[in-house]
């Protein structure tokens, strides 16, 4: 008897034994399955019985129930999902009523991939939709989780949006939120992945009042609250129709002025690096607005650095390095004046005395400042960065080159990273070949032992290899040499020659 002619008979067997034997029946099927290809099981799958494997699960027997659940799983992959929602839907929503929770979370697996690979489809089933609402709040990870994603997912479809809005489902949210703080969040979560995502999503949260609602937890007594609501409105904001609405409403202006506000906050050094956060995260993608609207968060962020705690100075570190990576944030950065050229003496600083988190993050921020596209390469924007570099330290090219052939790889690997975008720039290379000795440590092969090392040694050989101006700055031969160390690739090893000594 072949496999599909014994998964046909052991279907059929299910319907007419009892309750006992039917869990030696679902080891066999569940067995013969795992042995039959996935393109055989595709096939044969429409002309099994699912409802009876479905009736499987009304059994007090969790062994059974969870054979079951797996068959399930296992088999409605193979179906289409219109397929599955128009001939399972009601056995779905008992699935997903069972108690057991290893049980819903298969059922959930299952309901994840039909909303991505067709969330259209869940429109027409409005039952099946608030069952996920409920399970939102379910304490389990393995299950609030799963059914927020889900939600999310028949979200992106404008039919979907329109049954998330619609008044049973907000009765079912609002149901859901009073539970705890967790599972209010998770609805949230819900509200600003879709609004951040459609413009007529946000329209609809704003006329719920869900994002006001939202808005209004930054200013929460609970400081986990406001920190969690700070970074779901972080998130907004990093879409375009997200930032002019927060912007519009007055939301950005009353963030700073909470932020300002913190000098008194006996929780600042908590609440400060998730305001410095948001604004951060808005200045990667408009800079030029936001340094010049915002003046107290950028003094914040660029008076951290020097500052005495350490959490501070790494999230402003990353903070100027976001904003500095695109030329029109260097330029906005450059306006500020006095205050960033002592952030930059203070980058220096941790370059050389900082602790080893400080140090690698400041290795990030000044690649980020020097960071410049040869499309990029203006002669005011060279001689910015060009500024910037050369007074970080007394000798700053020495002090990064040293921490590129530190021991440690943490320090090393981001070292090299800095090297390479000194390599883009005219003035990078002119220090590069002043540089007694570095030259040869290019070359050297041998400076680097690990994978990662020798991939990051090989990407700075590749863009002084083909940079426009490395012959100016290098001279054609050791242009030709860098070419050869290139064509050999990163992982190249010398032959060794071995020569027989008499005698031996």
């Amino acid at each position: 008897m072949d496999v599909e002619t014994t998964i046909n008979s052991l279907v059929q067997r299910l319907g007419h034994i009892s309750i006992e034997s039917k869990t030696e029946i679902l080891n066999e099927l569940k067995t013969a399955i795992a042995t039959l290809p996935s393109n055989d099981l595709k096939r044969i799958v429409t002309s099994i019985s699912i409802t009876s494997i479905f009736n499987c699960l009304n059994t007090q027997d969790k062994s059974q129930q969870q054979i079951c659940g797996e068959i399930l799983d296992k088999m409605l992959t193979n179906l289409t999902v219109p397929a599955v929602l128009e001939n399972f839907h009601s056995q779905l929503l008992t699935w997903l009523h069972l108690p057991d929770e290893t049980l819903k979370a298969l059922c959930l697996h299952q309901l994840s991939r039909l909303s991505k690979e067709q969330p259209s489809e869940f429109s027409h089933y409005k039952e099946l939709v608030e069952a996920i609402v409920d399970e939102v709040g379910a304490d389990s990870l393995n299950i609030g989780p799963a059914a927020t994603s889900i939600l999310i997912q028949i979200g992106q479809d404008s039919n979907g949006l329109l049954l998330l809005y619609s008044e049973t489902i907000l009765n079912k949210f609002a149901f859901v939120m009073r539970k705890n703080d967790v599972t209010r969040f998770r609805i949230y979560q819900i509200v600003i992945d879709l609004s951040k995502a459609y413009p007529s999503a946000l329209e609809a949260s704003v006329a719920t009042g869900l994002i006001q609602q939202i808005v209004n937890e930054v200013q929460s007594e609970d400081i986990l609250v406001q920190l969690n609501a700070i970074e779901m409105v972080s998130d907004l904001a990093l879409s375009p129709h997200g930032l002019i609405f927060l912007d519009q409403q007055g939301v950005l202006s009353r963030l700073e002025e909470m932020m300002v506000g913190l000098n008194n906050n006996p929780m600042m050094g908590l609440l400060l690096p998730g305001f410095i956060k948001f604004f951060g995260s808005i200045a990667k993608n408009e800079p030029k607005e936001v340094l010049s609207k915002f003046d107290s968060f950028v003094r914040m962020v660029l008076s951290s650095i020097d500052g005495n705690d350490p959490t501070l100075k790494a999230v402003s570190l990353d903070t100027v390095g976001f904003i500095a990576l695109k030329p029109e944030g260097k330029l906005a950065l450059e306006k500020i004046g006095n205050p960033m050229t002592e952030c930059i003496s203070s980058i220096g600083s941790l370059l050389k005395t900082g602790t080893s988190d400080l140090k690698v993050r400041a290795l990030h921020a000044l690649a980020n400042l020097v960071y410049l596209k040869v499309e990029d390469q203006t002669v005011e924007l060279l001689s910015l960065t060009e500024k910037w570099f050369k007074s970080c330290t007394s000798d700053s090219f020495k002090t990064v080159w040293s921490l590129s052939q530190q021991p440690f790889l943490d320090h090393r690997l981001p070292a090299l990273r800095l090297l390479q975008n000194l390599a883009m720039l005219p003035w990078g290379q002119s220090l590069m070949n002043n540089a007694a000795g570095f030259k040869e440590y290019a070359l050297d092969r041998a400076t680097e032992n690990s994978k990662e090392g020798k991939e990051e040694k090989f990407y700075l050989i590749d863009i002084l290899a083909h940079s426009p101006t490395t012959v100016e700055n290098f001279g054609r031969p050791y242009q030709l040499k860098l070419i050869e160390y290139y064509k050999q690739g990163p992982f190249f090893v010398f032959a060794q020659s071995e020569v027989a000594m008499e005698g031996e």
